[in-house]
């Protein structure tokens, strides 16, 4: 008997220490803010011939201010509808500036914005994976109560973290959007952090699922594929089947609750990894810069060409966009919009 009590009482302490260890990850994560790397050249829309920019400021759940643009192409004075942009984990909605340029000379209206204590935007911390819908949401709202932006129908679109966020704030504003768009989306937050363990994932899932419980509340349980089965409006959902970042099995796009739905359209891409809207080459080029900057952080005291060699860019190969995915997200736009040409 005292052996099994001794055995409870050290699995006990243990799951203590790991509930207690996971916590202060995720504190560490989200209780600080996202500025990108300065050495990293985030695109403008001057960057952009014909692109202009509006700045805007959102006012979001939290009293914060979140800032971005509206982003329109010279000359055109009706867009087809409004594109809400909601950007990924790590960066800002700057690091979509040529996704965001590709969506204006298609005729659209795009809304980007930084999220809660990213970029450009207000707040000491992101708060927490569930800030990300919560944004998007404030978004909606900015765009519904703006004279100029109100008669257009909207369209989400979101990469990753965006991405949840897009198929999260569905669920409260499904009346609100005429299409949403989903890249790389994974089924929760908590699933999205268990990718990162690798095959450890699964078995620290239930753990990770009370972290975020406690951190983000019981929202944060509701799986992307729990909301989509009981929507109607149109969705384009796109993944790569070598995703490490977010892995298929974790996406709500291999979700047997959406099979069958005709409104929903799912695209597996082939050998495609996190980034599906960019090339197979620009993909792999941005995975050897990035470790090659992990790489640089390692040591403790680099040297200037070793410096210069790292960030030694060539952006244009690093933001080169596949055309054909491209072309299958402007396609759904025009058609959530009721323009096909």
């Amino acid at each position: 008997m005292k052996i099994i009590l001794a055995i409870l009482i050290i699995a006990v302490v243990l799951l203590l220490l790991a509930f207690s260890g996971g916590l202060l990850i995720y504190k560490a994560v989200f209780g600080k803010r996202c500025d990108g790397n300065r050495r990293l050249k985030y695109l403008t829309h001057e960057d952009f011939e014909g692109l202009g920019a509006v700045p805007v400021e959102i006012t979001a759940d939290t009293g914060k201010k979140l800032r971005g643009a509206l982003y329109l192409r010279t000359g055109i004075r009706k867009p087809k509808a409004l594109v809400i942009f909601s950007h990924g984990f790590g960066g800002g909605h700057r690091s979509y500036m040529t996704e965001i340029n590709t969506f204006a000379k298609s005729g659209f209206a795009v809304l980007a914005y930084d999220n809660t204590g990213t970029f450009a935007s207000e707040g000491d911390a992101l708060i927490g994976f569930s800030q990300g819908p919560a944004d998007l949401i404030a978004a909606i709202e900015y765009a519904k109560s703006n004279p100029k932006l109100s008669s257009l129908k909207i369209i989400l679109a979101g990469h990753s973290w965006g991405a949840y966020s897009v198929c999260q704030a569905l669920k409260e504003k499904e009346n609100d959007v005429a299409g949403a768009i989903s890249i790389s989306a994974p089924e929760s937050g908590y699933q999205a952090f268990s990718g990162f363990l690798g095959s450890k994932g699964k078995f620290a899932e239930p753990l990770l699922k009370l972290i975020f419980a406690v951190c983000d509340g019981k929202e944060a349980l509701t799986k992307c594929s729990d909301i989509l089965k009981n929507v109607s409006v149109p969705v384009l959902m796109l993944h790569g089947d070598c995703d490490p970042t977010v892995s298929p099995a974790n996406s709500p796009l291999l979700s047997p609750m959406l099979e069958g739905k005709p409104n929903i359209t799912k695209i597996m891409y082939e050998g495609r990894m996190h980034n599906v809207y960019q090339t197979k080459e620009s993909e792999e080029y941005m995975t050897e810069v990035f470790e090659g900057i992990n790489a640089l952080k390692k040591i403790k005291k680099p040297t200037k060409e070793e410096i210069d060699f790292c960030y030694d860019i060539d952006y244009e190969l690093i933001t080169r966009e596949d055309p054909v995915v491209m072309q299958t997200i402007v396609n759904f736009m025009r058609n959530c919009a009721g323009n096909e040409e």
